[in-house]
């Protein structure tokens, strides 16, 4: 059994499947970790990478990832008959498409896991938002790519936000805080101050803030994701846990009638 997380207002959408792995899934009782890195056992990521997505009623054994560098590029799925290999050998931190049936996908453990859907041109993207991409804006490049290669108009964007570290646990120093206190004069609301260089940073939040920016309405962004680092008995953090495995947070289209 796979207790995946779910974005509630994205389960209302009747041609979209989506989901976030939790850390471990159980087989005849037995609690097993669901995501390994690839670089340790090869066989194992396969192994539950097609344990996910038949958990979500993909019907598919492989899914789109490309290599995340904490970067700003947005990489536009055009054709579903390219390689799984080729798009993961391309350096992004967001996939965009129009593609049904073609499940797209980002890895993180505390970084925020973004889904973008526009239910009126039937798009979507998935974003892996760092603190580094984060700064970059990665979430309004995301956005603009969708209105340039689609068309997408902000205002009809759904963004959903999974587990990710939150502001009560993602501690930084002065110099990695300080772009975030100079990126707006309500900084208050995603980053706190509780001594001497010491600072408290709400990732999600910061990216509502830029989806806003970007012209999503704000009540159409949903940053309800848990901590992964207050509830790492079942999310991975890398903060809390160093070397660790990766969450899956996955979109895929489906076609419509």
């Amino acid at each position: 059994m796979i207790s995946s997380f779910f974005i509630d207002v994205l389960k209302k959408q009747p041609s979209l499947v989506h989901g976030t792995s939790p850390r471990c899934y159980v087989i005849n009782g037995e609690r097993k970790p669901l995501f390994c890195s690839e670089k340790d056992d090869g066989k194992l990521f396969l192994e539950h990478q097609i344990s996910f997505l038949h958990s979500l009623g993909t019907g598919k054994k492989v899914f789109f990832r490309v290599t995340q560098v904490h970067g700003n590029h947005v990489y536009v799925l055009k054709d579903s008959g390219i390689p799984v290999g080729e798009v993961g050998s391309c350096e992004a931190d967001a996939i965009i498409t129009h593609i049904p049936d073609c499940p797209i996908v980002v890895l993180t453990a505390d970084c925020v896991p973004i889904i973008i859907y526009d239910p009126i041109k039937h798009v979507v993207g998935v974003v892996h938002a760092g603190r580094l991409g984060t700064q970059k804006r990665i979430l309004t490049n995301t956005i603009e790519a969708l209105s340039r290669e689609y068309h997408s108009n902000p205002k009809d964007l759904i963004v959903g936000m999974g587990p990710a570290i939150r502001g009560c646990c993602y501690e930084l120093d002065e110099p990695c805080a300080l772009p975030f206190v100079k990126k707006s004069l309500l900084c208050s609301e995603f980053i706190n101050k509780t001594g001497e260089n010491k600072f408290f940073l709400d990732l999600p939040k910061v990216n509502r803030f830029e989806g806003y920016e970007a012209g999503v309405l704000m009540e159409n962004i949903y940053t309800d994701g848990p901590c992964t680092s207050c509830e790492n008995h079942r999310w991975y953090s890398y903060r809390r846990e160093g070397k660790t495995g990766r969450l899956i947070t996955l979109a895929m289209l489906q076609s419509r009638e």
